[in-house]
């Protein structure tokens, strides 16, 4: 699906549906090298071992006994990690008959989770670029791990590695899917810091183009040596002089008198 929507060969009705970029991503850490997964855990502050994320059994799309159905329930090790993801659409507000969305993954995934014995976490993923914490602060309880992260975050989490050349048999995947979250505007901007250059720069003394080292002679040549013949402009001196001026004989009696404006 990766390569078929990098070429715009999915109906355009399908390309901003979340379920398939969930399908996308998190196919890529269940299929890859598990090591990825447990890597991506513990950037989102939960830790397992790698054998756990070996194991680490991945149920898309379940659905509870009252009808709620997350994106995503990864159980590995101790965890039982509910993914609920968005794009473009918000979570589902209350009715007049059912509770928010958040609200009742929250209260199915957590009995699930003890029915197995597992510790609740709960996982917001949106394209929102920063966490509005007054949407969120309720959920933030001692009860259970509440996670806010976004698409952005994995974006930049694959972009890492591939520019950490560790990864071996999945560059070609991570590649693709790290293109396809790309195209969708689903990456962040990481600031300068990180910048690379390749070669040294050589920095010159003169910031003019130089007209006699060009190979395009009838481009702008700058002024420096263009206005090499010119006489230099003289540095600033008064012009009003008496002798800058002729008056007609019929305004001889003001020849004594100043013609400027004195503010009087």
């Amino acid at each position: 699906m990766i390569i078929a929507e990098l070429n715009g060969k999915i109906p355009s009705k399908l390309k901003d549906k979340e379920d398939i970029l969930t399908s996308n991503v998190f196919s890529f850490f269940k299929y890859s090298d598990r090591q990825l997964f447990k890597d991506y855990l513990t950037e989102l502050g939960i830790e397992v071992t790698l054998k756990e994320s070996e194991n680490a059994e991945f149920i898309f799309w379940p659905s509870y006994d009252d009808g709620t159905e997350p994106d995503l329930i990864v159980i590995c090790g101790n965890y039982y990690l509910l993914f609920e993801a968005k794009l473009y659409s918000d979570f589902s507000p209350k009715t007049a008959t059912t509770d928010a969305q958040i609200e009742r993954e929250i209260r199915m995934g957590k009995m699930s989770a003890e029915n197995i014995n597992k510790e609740f976490v709960y996982i917001a993923l949106t394209a929102e670029y920063y966490k509005n914490r007054k949407k969120y602060l309720k959920y933030e309880t001692d009860e259970f791990l509440f996670i806010w992260t976004n698409w952005q975050f994995i974006s930049n989490f694959i972009d890492k590695k591939l520019e950490s050349e560790n990864l071996q048999q999945d560059r070609e995947f991570a590649n693709d899917l790290f293109s396809l979250l790309v195209k969708k505007s689903l990456r962040s901007f990481e600031g300068i810091k990180n910048i690379k250059i390749q070669n040294e720069i050589e920095l010159s003394d003169n910031i003019f183009y130089n007209v006699n080292t060009s190979k395009f002679k009838g481009e702008f040549s700058g002024f420096v040596v263009n206005l090499q013949g010119f006489e230099k402009i003289l540095s600033y001196q008064k012009i009003y002089q008496k002798t800058f001026f002729t008056f007609s004989n019929k305004f001889e009696e003001y020849n004594n008198q100043t013609v400027f404006y004195n503010g009087n």
